[in-house]
């Protein structure tokens, strides 16, 4: 007798090690993007307005507000902290009108404080450079100069002014630095120096998109495994997987418009994953509908005009045909009665 030969013992610790493999790389995945969010609070400052308000320069507030990166824009808050010098003594406040001129807005460019007038935030767009299409690794800076000027004995007067600001933006981060004017803000024959302010996109951000679209990658894979293998004759077809793949073509755009940011349609991610995502779940659909035809058994019509008899159908014998066959018999029972 012939032993039955049973599944060895490695293969199956093999399948073992490659499931813990796969819940270990999914577990260190989240530990990672979670931790990048927790931490991306810390990073999401520039310069903070702690230190005291000088007496020799005006002090403004920079807070960003919010980034437009498909229209180019920073929508931030301006305000004043402190009149500095031209500051009276007794309510801190202007005894003569004070202009701020901004540079690089989508706007009005300055705006005037009042005699006596308790300042209020200013909302400035800033227009910024960058390249949306580059997601999620894009940047957007805008280099901006602020100037404060008092008329006094009808000339205006610039005043020095510092600037000091916080950020908080959910899923960028800012920098700043200063850098040389240009000749588009000249006081006394000098280019007034520029604040460089750029903003990019965190990097919790960052790696919440790339784990999008490795899971967008993973689809197509999954899908012409299964279309393969059933085209080889390994696995039987069902036809209802084929709703399963069209599923999976239709959850490709939810999961593109997932990613944090919204990219516009023309990316880079379009060109180099969406693209080939699509394709790959159209190609394992076509070969699954091949595989489908190759092995799944005909239906009725095409049995019939193979010549076939088709399964559960009975063949109906015509009346004479009964009656010869009833003629037939009756000499063999005659026969047997005889014996």
């Amino acid at each position: 007798m012939t032993p039955v030969s049973t599944p060895s013992g490695p293969p199956r610790r093999h399948r073992r090690a490659l499931v813990v493999t796969l819940i270990a790389a999914i577990a260190l995945v989240y530990i990672v993007v979670v931790a990048l969010y927790a931490i991306n609070d810390r990073f999401a400052s520039i310069e903070g307005c702690t230190d005291e308000p000088p007496s020799d320069a005006i002090l403004l507030s920079f807070t960003p507000e919010s980034v437009d990166a498909v229209a180019d824009r920073l929508v931030a808050n301006l305000s004043v902290l402190s009149f500095g010098p031209i500051a009276t003594g007794n309510t801190g406040l202007l005894t003569d009108p004070l202009t701020v001129l901004v540079s690089d807005t989508d706007g009005p460019r300055s705006f005037t404080i009042a005699a006596d007038e308790i300042p209020s935030p200013q909302s400035i767009r800033l227009i910024t450079s960058g390249y949306v299409e580059r997601w999620p690794f894009d940047s957007h800076s805008v280099d901006v100069a602020f100037v404060s000027l008092q008329t006094v004995d009808g000339e205006p007067t610039p005043i020095p002014t510092l600037l000091c600001g916080s950020a908080h933006v959910p899923g960028w981060n800012f920098a700043s630095q200063e850098v040389a004017g240009t000749e588009e803000v000249v006081i006394d024959g000098e280019p007034v120096t520029q604040l460089r302010i750029t903003a990019t996109r965190s990097v919790a951000t960052v790696a919440f998109g790339i784990v999008i679209l490795i899971l967008m990658a993973v689809l197509p894979v999954l899908g012409l495994t299964v279309a393969i293998v059933a085209y080889r004759g390994l696995r039987r077809v069902e036809p209802t997987l084929m709703s399963w793949m069209a599923a999976m073509l239709f959850a490709t755009i939810p999961l593109r418009t997932f990613l944090p940011g919204s990219p516009p349609i023309g990316s880079w991610v379009d060109y180099l994953v969406v693209l080939w995502v699509v394709a790959g779940l159209v190609l394992s659909l076509v070969i699954y509908v091949k595989a489908w035809l190759k092995w799944s058994p005909p239906g009725g019509r095409a049995a019939a005009d193979a010549g076939a008899v088709p399964v559960g159908v009975a063949v109906a014998a015509s009346p004479d045909a009964a009656h010869g066959a009833r003629h037939s018999d009756a000499p063999a029972a005659d026969a047997a009665g005889g014996d």
